[in-house]
């Protein structure tokens, strides 16, 4: 049987919420489908307010998937059809390269912000906790979504541990955290459980995450990324319309390095760097206050200058931000009058300040 008559069969056997097939209204509903060796795209049109949103789509792909030759399948869902391109514009398009097509998932909230790294251990996830709570406490509402499908951190550092989203008509409820909606794969499998997943099967996690949470809306989405400028991080920027970049960085030129590569990889996905924050800057003596640059100092406002980026400020090194972490009460969270609160709190202050002008 070839493909095409494949396909037919698998939209013969899906049916609606109302028991009608879906192969009696599929002009209307499924509105592209692309085949490419073991991948396939659907590309499905649903209002916003259709109900058929919280189960067609894991419907769809999970029939498709029982396809032999069929491997890997993204859903993309639309609201409407997409605008027919002119003759010119599809010429155009054929000898000029392309931006990677972006679904726009979470559109229902004003700003969507990826905190970044070019490597691991440089306190990405302490940063993006804390910056959603001091976010907050500016009276935005904020969401916060782990991204980091293979070293999700998020449950740890929200005291979220172990605790399972509920599901509500096939979709995921965030779990809420110090006023916040939050989401993680973490919550989802048994943290002794390692993820050994390819790129693709990543990329389909992520988008799960994304279109089956039924995520509120709002001012400002954080979007916790794992380091490095993988599979994930182009996930991402073809899943989401992103605000933009704020990329994180200790002082060191081997961190630094790296952090340059990250903001070079949003740029060429165009994507902007809204800022750069130096974490772990220096050491402040709790009983003298003197400052000892443990990892150097100024590296990371150095470069920010070099690739013409907004720095949004210096954290720190502070017991109580570890503290915090590691026991899932964020120092944001805990109400103390410090050097690290204090730089938090002028970090999520610069941050405003730059999307109000962008």
């Amino acid at each position: 049987m070839d493909i095409e008559k494949q396909f037919e069969e698998v939209f013969s056997k899906i049916t609606l919420d109302n028991g009608q097939p879906l192969v009696s209204v599929q002009p209307e509903i499924v509105h592209g489908c692309v085949v490419n060796n073991d991948f396939a795209k659907i590309t499905l049109i649903l209002p916003e307010d259709s109900p058929l949103r919280g189960s067609l789509p894991a419907q769809v792909e999970a029939e498709i998937k029982k396809i032999e030759q069929i491997e890997r399948v993204a859903i993309e869902v639309l609201a409407s059809p997409p605008e027919e391109k002119t003759a010119a514009q599809t010429t155009q398009s054929q000898t000029e390269p392309q931006q990677p097509k972006r679904t726009a998932y979470l559109q229902n909230y004003e700003a969507v912000i990826a905190v970044a790294s070019g490597k691991g251990g440089v306190g990405k996830s302490t940063v993006s906790v804390n910056l959603a709570i001091a976010l907050s406490q500016k009276g935005l509402k904020v969401s916060l979504f782990d991204a980091d499908i293979y070293g999700p951190s998020l449950p740890i550092m929200t005291g979220k541990r172990g605790e399972k989203p509920s599901v509500v008509g096939n979709r995921l409820v965030p779990i809420e955290s110090f006023g916040m909606h939050t989401m993680s794969i973490g919550n989802l499998v048994d943290e002794n459980d390692a993820v050994i997943w390819r790129g693709p099967m990543v990329h389909q996690a992520l988008e799960q995450l994304l279109r089956d949470t039924d995520w509120p809306g709002g001012d400002i989405m954080i979007i916790d990324m794992p380091p490095g400028t993988g599979d994930t991080q182009l996930s991402i920027s073809q899943l989401c319309e992103l605000t933009g970049t704020v990329i994180v960085s200790t002082p060191q030129d081997v961190a630094l390095i790296d952090a340059v590569k990250a903001a070079k990889m949003f740029t060429k996905v165009e994507i902007d760097v809204l800022g750069i924050v130096e974490n772990m800057s220096f050491f402040a003596c709790p009983k003298c206050g003197e400052e000892t640059p443990i990892f150097s100092r100024y590296g990371a406002e150095e470069t920010s200058k070099k690739i013409q980026a907004p720095f949004l400020g210096a954290i720190p090194i502070e017991l109580e931000v570890r503290k915090g972490g590691d026991e899932g009460k964020p120092l944001m969270a805990s109400n103390l009058d410090s050097p690290a609160s204090m730089a938090f709190k002028n970090i999520a202050d610069n941050l405003v300040k730059v999307l109000e002008e962008g």
